[in-house]
């Protein structure tokens, strides 16, 4: 994407805090949030699982879950038989409350996204279970309660472009605009009946500090005061009426949406999960998936973040080996046990866990934003894991802009989006310090010569997030994982 998205993080769970009904089993304490983290290791969960012996039965609504299932298992517990199963949120609410009401063998642990529902139908219940080791806390921290993250996703609005009758890019930068009726029929998204974070989402825009955001969009757009509806309190609540009213499209499923999105002959989008946009065109030969492109500035949201959690459930038939499955998705080995040798963990905070698997495995990572070579230096590593950083020119873009001001062309950068590169300024690279130089083969001069290059035009960066238009490189496998 060239910009960044604008975000609104829907409030997914409850705080109160529910203690779990606990089945007894070999995997170490039951925990729940109230009783910190359990002092199993992954090798004893691994082993006791071993002995046990019995499947290992998952409920995701991740489909990666279920690679790393496979994988998991063919290298830790060969032999013993395993299954995952991809399965909606409010499905596996039901599903996973009425096998254990009834002592129906089912999963041993889920993943799963409404944390409300979760909460007050299944922790409430003593259903399923919050657990972690100091394993998990240690890479995790404050994200173990009161429900496990293990992953957090976003929807974003996309849309179709590619010809005269579809969206042109740049065209959404109001999200009022799916209540125009020009645009009638023209969004569409999981039933938010049948997706809970999607219902989540719906409700956090009635929050009054939204809905005021909400109401200057609306004079932005329509150019005029938002009158509402008697039964509309604010303009949250009547942005959902309009939206409604406007003929949105709803779905049951993400990807059969982005298909028909990206297929349709007439303005579309769509609130979707943002790994449909690469994943889709990466397993699809259909050309059309090429006109699925994603929003970015919008007013004043393009779509929400929302936690996946990972809890245990209260029958399962192998508890050790569940835990263990669930330790080992938090990075022990994580995308570097594949061979993987350099991660970019491309978001400011987010090197931390990228780290502790780096170091686990004896991996690499790039920074990013600043050169984050200081970090390596500072803790108390065996070695410093920052291969290198890709850095914004921070100062250079502040310096700029006030050049700007005080020289009369205020105009050239005020209210308008300017994208600045190593064509227009020294406005991105990496850390050319001795002290932060980590390439072994890689010299300086190299990186300057290809800089250059990239500054004269004879190297074209491409801003394409479609995996056919990635660059051609050699002695790497390049993988982006959205």
């Amino acid at each position: 994407m060239k910009k960044l998205l604008s975000l609104l993080v829907a409030v997914l769970m409850v705080v109160t805090l529910f203690g779990c009904n606990n089945n007894n089993n070999n995997g170490g304490n039951n925990n729940n949030s109230a009783s910190g983290p359990d002092t199993a290791t992954f090798e004893q969960l691994l082993e006791a699982g071993k002995k046990n012996g019995n499947k290992l039965t998952v409920y995701t609504t991740h489909s990666v879950v279920n690679s790393a299932l496979e994988a998991f298992m063919i290298k830790y517990a060969p032999g013993i038989d395993y299954e995952g199963t991809q399965i909606g949120d409010t499905t596996q609410v039901t599903q996973v409350a009425k096998e254990v009401k009834e002592g129906v063998k089912g999963a041993d642990i889920i993943f799963i996204q409404d944390g409300a529902r979760v909460l007050t139908d299944l922790v409430e219940e003593g259903y399923v279970s919050n657990w972690y080791n100091k394993e998990i806390y240690d890479l995790v921290g404050e994200d173990c309660e009161p429900l496990l993250v293990w992953d957090y996703c976003n929807k974003v609005i996309m849309y179709n472009n590619g010809t005269d009758s579809t969206f042109g890019e740049g065209q959404i930068t109001n999200i009022w605009y799916c209540t125009d009726p020009q645009y009638a029929g023209a969004l569409a998204m999981k039933d938010p009946g049948t997706e809970g974070v999607n219902m989540n989402f719906l409700v956090n825009l009635t929050a009054d500090e939204n809905a005021k955001k909400l109401e200057a969009a609306y004079k932005a757009y329509y150019g005029k005061d938002i009158t509402l509806d008697s039964d509309c309190p604010n303009a949250g609540y009547q942005f959902i009426k309009m939206m409604y009213k406007n003929g949105m499209v709803l779905g049951s499923s993400d990807s059969t949406i982005a298909k028909d999105i990206a297929a349709a002959e007439k303005k579309m989008s769509g609130l979707l999960t943002l790994n449909k946009y690469l994943k889709s065109r990466a397993k699809l030969d259909n050309d059309q998936w090429n006109l699925l492109y994603v929003t970015s500035e919008v007013n004043p949201v393009a779509g929400f973040i929302y936690p996946i959690y990972g809890l245990q459930v209260a029958n399962a038939d192998n508890p050790e080996l569940a835990k263990a499955f669930l330790i080992w998705l938090y990075s022990k080995e994580g995308w570097y046990g594949d061979g993987t040798q350099v991660v970019f963990a491309c978001g400011g905070g987010i090197y931390t866990s990228a780290v502790e698997a780096a170091l686990h495995n004896n991996g690499m990572v790039v920074g990013v934003d600043v050169d984050q070579h200081y970090i390596g230096n500072n803790k108390d590593y065996a070695y410093n894991p920052f291969l290198t950083s890709a850095m914004k020119g921070l100062a250079q873009s502040v310096e700029a802009a006030l050049d700007a001001y005080f020289t009369g062309k205020w105009d050239t950068l005020g209210g308008k989006t300017v994208t600045l590169g190593l064509q227009t300024g020294e406005y991105v690279g990496i850390p050319t310090a001795s002290t932060s130089w980590e390439f072994k083969t890689f010299t300086q001069e190299e990186y300057e010569a290809v800089k250059a290059d990239i500054a004269s035009g004879k190297i074209v960066v491409s801003n394409d997030s479609n995996p056919e238009a990635y660059p051609q490189v050699a002695n790497v496998n390049l993988s982006v994982i959205a």
